[in-house]
């Protein structure tokens, strides 16, 4: 009897340990659910206004003011609307821009906004003359205006005023009607806040030197309202956007600089020209930042004596997305970038003819360098000049040619040092077409290149090989 109850609890214990261990590998499970939200989605509102004539919308191209064989009490009148056409709020301003007008005939129009399409009555008081308008102020404006709504009380007359003399007969002038808008403080975003967007505002318009510089060194959204010359250069106050709008900024012939102080960032963008260097500025190790958001009719024709036409000092970043640029001096770069960055995209550079030698159609010195569908006319010069032993540049895409010798000289298309990779892009030589370039030690092979999909061909006289080092 004592033998088997010995036995029972020898096989109970066995029987506890064998669970006890079962059971230390097992990973005890809680109950659990779970809820998903799928297909999330944000999408960006849309801005956009018309301006309307007589309930249609007026084309660019078709002017509201035509009326010819004007005399001295001649009225006309526009009845003008402004909808808003997109989905979220705004505010806008009704412009006169590009005004042109022969010996002061804008002087003796009187500009009305009226409640109606008629004729001003003598109670009636002119906004000013059209001449008044130049300095880019706004005819009418309005502050809120819904998605989808239209206002119809922009009803803008002209008259000529009575009892002008011969001395404005047969004299013209010509005009544009600009309308802008942006944000306007309505919509509550998603912690019951209307007030996000208030201070969204319009550009500042300029027509002058002293506006120009006055709005530059201010900071903001500054907008050309028409060519203006500077006789020096003019640096940046502040962040600052600049709207060409189509016209001509002069730095001094084109020999001075608009720059972008240290630790400020200049952006300029739309069609228009500058004649003058784009610059990025620097103060010890610390830059300027350029970006360029160029228009389809955008241009930079520099005459500095340095052969720039943007230039970014060290610590600087330069960004230019589209656009022309020529420099008619001889330098050593039209895009000259010595900073921490450089990206150039569907941007063409064309090196002057004076630049023989010794020259670049894109020079950087930029630790980090990007080129995307550029072409560089680079004549007799290097189309681009990688300089940093310790940078990196990628380049995909675009058209480099250099196809020009002089006395028996002749520049390498692409020189580089540290790594290059390169594809799809299209090359033009007359001397070596990628050439690896350093200083010391001097080069026994190609190092630090990588490239697909490049199309070499050889100009008259060529001499050298596609890639060397030599």
């Amino acid at each position: 009897m004592e033998k088997s109850n010995a036995r029972k609890l020898m096989a109970s214990a066995v029987c506890i340990v064998a669970s006890v261990a079962l059971l230390a590998g097992l990973t005890f499970a809680w109950f659990t659910d779970t809820a998903t939200s799928k297909d999330n989605r944000i999408q960006a509102g849309t801005l956009k206004v018309e301006l309307l004539k007589d309930g249609q919308p007026v084309a660019a191209d078709a002017p509201i003011f035509a009326a010819d064989k004007w005399e001295p009490g001649f009225s006309a009148g526009a009845g003008l609307a402004v909808k808003n056409a997109g989905d979220l709020a705004i505010k806008y301003e009704l412009a006169f821009r590009n005004i042109v007008a022969e010996d002061g005939i804008d002087s003796v129009l009187d500009v009305y906004v009226l409640d109606s399409v008629r004729a001003p009555a003598s109670a009636d008081t002119p906004v000013g003359t059209l001449a008044d308008f130049k300095d880019g102020r706004a005819v009418a404006s309005s502050n809120l205006l819904e998605a989808g709504q239209t206002d119809e009380a922009q009803n803008v007359v002209v008259k000529m005023r009575e009892g002008v003399g011969n001395a404005y007969a047969g004299k013209t002038v010509t005009f544009d009607i600009l309308l802008r808008a942006t944000q306007a403080a309505s919509e509550k975003d998603g912690f019951g806040n209307d007030q996000y967007d208030a201070a969204a505002t319009l550009p500042t318009a300029v027509s002058s030197p002293g506006e120009f510089t006055a709005a530059m060194t201010a900071g903001g959204v500054v907008e050309l309202a028409q060519d203006v010359v500077l006789d020096g250069q003019m640096t940046i106050g502040a962040d600052t956007v600049l709207d060409l709008n189509g016209h001509a900024l002069t730095l001094a012939n084109g020999t001075q600089s608009l720059k972008a102080a240290p630790g400020t960032t200049l952006t300029i963008e739309g069609d228009g020209t500058i004649n003058g260097v784009v610059y990025a500025d620097k103060t010890g190790m610390k830059g300027g930042t350029v970006i360029i958001n160029a228009g389809q009719n955008f241009a930079v024709n520099a005459a500095s004596d340095n052969g720039w036409a943007v230039y970014g000092a060290m610590g600087s970043n330069v960004v230019i997305n589209g656009g022309t640029y020529s420099a008619t001096q001889k330098g050593a770069g039209v895009i000259h970038a010595l900073g921490a960055s450089l990206v150039v995209r569907n941007a063409t550079v064309d090196v002057g003819a004076a630049s023989v030698m010794n020259s670049a159609g894109i020079y950087s010195n930029a630790s980090s360098t990007t080129l995307e569908n550029v072409t560089v006319n680079a004549k007799y010069s290097i189309a681009v000049d990688l300089k940093n032993a310790y940078g990196s540049a990628t380049v995909r895409g675009g058209q480099f040619v250099t196809d020009k010798e002089a006395d028996g000289f002749s520049s390498p298309t692409i020189r580089y040092q540290g790594t290059l990779d390169i594809s799809d892009a299209s090359i033009t030589r007359v001397n070596t077409g990628i050439k690896f370039s350093r200083s010391y030690p001097a080069p026994t092979e190609v190092e630090g290149l990588t490239y697909a999909n490049l199309t070499f061909t050889k100009a008259a006289n060529a001499v050298g090989n596609d890639i060397d080092y030599r």
